[in-house]
């Protein structure tokens, strides 16, 4: 999954940690494995709620911060009108420095898949 984006729209009450990418596949924090993206809304839903219709979101239950968390993107093989895509060989990952009040305070981004 190419480009992603760390951006957090914390938002009061929705308790939520948004990860904004673009791709085709999903993310996962490294240091959370474990932690599921929420599918309860589709793609048309999120696009309405952060606004950038560019990029894919990722809903995430809010974890404890200040931290640094690795994003990995996750690309899916697929086949479209180009033809049959194969996942590759080299993913995009971002660390980012995150406030205890949820905001990001630094990024950087990556390509490459030897450190996981």
């Amino acid at each position: 999954s190419s480009g992603i984006n760390a951006e957090w729209p914390l938002r009061p009450g929705d308790n939520r940690m948004v990860i904004a990418y673009r791709g085709m596949g999903s993310v996962y924090i490294k240091e959370r494995r474990g932690l599921r993206e929420y599918r309860d809304s589709n793609w048309m839903r999120k696009n309405a709620k952060y606004g950038n219709y560019q990029c894919h979101y990722a809903e995430f239950p809010v974890i404890s911060f200040p931290m640094t968390i690795s994003i990995v993107g996750n690309t899916l093989p697929h086949s479209g009108r180009s033809g049959t895509v194969r996942k590759p060989a080299v993913e995009t990952w971002t660390r980012a420095r995150i406030a205890a009040n949820g905001t990001p305070i630094s990024q950087n981004m990556y390509s490459n898949k030897n450190w996981y």
